[in-house]
This record gives structure tokens, sequence and C-alpha cells, in this order.
């Protein structure tokens, strides 16, 4: 699966996305993010693994967005927010939180292998966080 924890930037997929965001420019970010999550909040029918990967991601950039304090937990992920931090608005807040809810639905492959690997309660645990964040 190519994921070694439960943060947001844990995983090959959401690493290789963080790549393509480091090369965009600081304007287009947001618009970035704002594609990736809407993809997932408004896909009908199950949301695959990767798709889940990348809404956890891109919803972790735009907490970070919305608050200093909500770091990634990845090193080289806060560096860049620390110099790159994305300029959120509430739009992409509610965007982020529907992606949220829809990848830890019942129509996720996403949050089904969490389920499966036992780290169900720890996942929940850091997507609660982001919401706080993104609620806030």
């Amino acid at each position: 699966m190519g994921t070694w924890q439960v943060g947001p930037f844990d995983n090959d997929v959401a690493m290789d996305f963080f790549d393509e965001i480091e090369e965009t420019p600081d304007e287009q970010v947001l618009k970035k993010l704002s594609e990736v999550l809407a993809a997932v909040a408004e896909r009908p029918g199950r949301v695959e693994l990767d798709e889940g990967h990348l809404a956890i991601a891109a919803a972790g950039l735009v907490a970070a967005g919305r608050s200093r304090s909500a770091a990634t937990g990845n090193p080289s992920v806060d560096e860049w927010l620390s110099l790159h931090r994305p300029l959120t608005d509430q739009d992409s807040a509610r965007l982020a939180l529907a992606a949220l809810d829809k990848v830890s639905g019942p129509e996720s492959e996403w949050m089904a292998l969490w389920a499966t690997a036992g780290q169900r309660t720890a996942v929940e645990q850091r997507l609660n966080d982001l919401r706080a964040v993104l609620s806030g």
C-alpha cells in the first residue's frame, strides 16, 4: 500500500501529490487543492484508496492554511508550509470537510482498509483533528 502511518502525508500517493504542490505557483495551490477535494466530495459511489489519500493530503494543507498550529507531521511538508502556507477560505474549508466525510464514510475503500488494519481509531482521531481546525 505504500503507507507507513496514519498522517495525511504518511503514504506514497500523498507525497507524490505534495511534489506536485511544491511545483505549483503559490497563487494556484488553493485551486489545485479544491479540485482534488471536489473530485472526492462530489464523487458518486465508492471512494478508492488513492482518492482517499489525495483528499486527506489536500484537507491537511487546507487545515494548515487555516491555522499555523495544524502541522502535518511530515518534516518536508511542514518546512514547505513555513514558507508557502496556502491562503484558504471558508469555501475551501467546507469542501475539505465534505471530502473528509466522504472518505470516512461507508462507501470508502480508504476507511475500510484502515479498519481492516486495526487502525480505525487512530485514523478517526487524525480526521477529527483536521475537522476541528477546518470547522474553527
